[in-house]
Formats: structure tokens, sequence, C-alpha cells
């Protein structure tokens, strides 16, 4: 996995039975964002947790080992803190 990953590379970390993860895939969805979703039981989530990223609260949005937004997240808050290229 690369140190940085590039904007269009999102990942949106989740947990099971999350009604805040499913609320976060719908809004990503709608904005028209490219993003991958890994679930905190998987492997590539433990490796984000040992590379720094804090998959404590969920979901967390993040983009190599930026965290972009995690928890109840907002159209706004993904507006502030992503390119607006990255919206379709």
């Amino acid at each position: 996995m690369d140190d940085f990953l590039d904007v269009r590379d999102l990942v949106l970390v989740v947990s099971a039975d999350c009604k805040l993860c499913d609320q976060a895939r719908a809004l990503l969805g709608r904005l028209g964002l490219s993003f991958r979703v890994v679930d905190l039981e998987d492997d590539e989530a433990g490796e984000l947790a040992r590379r720094g990223v804090p998959v404590v609260f969920f979901p967390v949005l993040v983009d190599g080992g930026r965290v972009i937004a995690y928890g109840d997240i907002s159209e706004t808050e993904l507006r502030r803190a992503l390119p607006v290229e990255s919206f379709a």
C-alpha cells in the first residue's frame, strides 16, 4: 500500500450494523465521489491502524494517512476537506 494515496483513492472504514456508515456511503455516492469500503474486520483496516489512522470512531474516511472525516460525516465537511475537482 502506498504511503500517500491520491484523493481519488478515498477509503471509507466501516463497521457492521453502523447507521452512520450507511449514511456516509450514501452521501459519498450522492456526491459522486469515488471511494472504496473497508470493513473494520479486514486486514487493510488493521494496516491503516498500524499507520496511525484512528479506526475507533466509525465511519472513518481517509486518503492515505490523512483522516478526512469521521462519525456523522456531512456534505459541508467533505466540501471543505476535498478539492473541488473531486466532486461529480
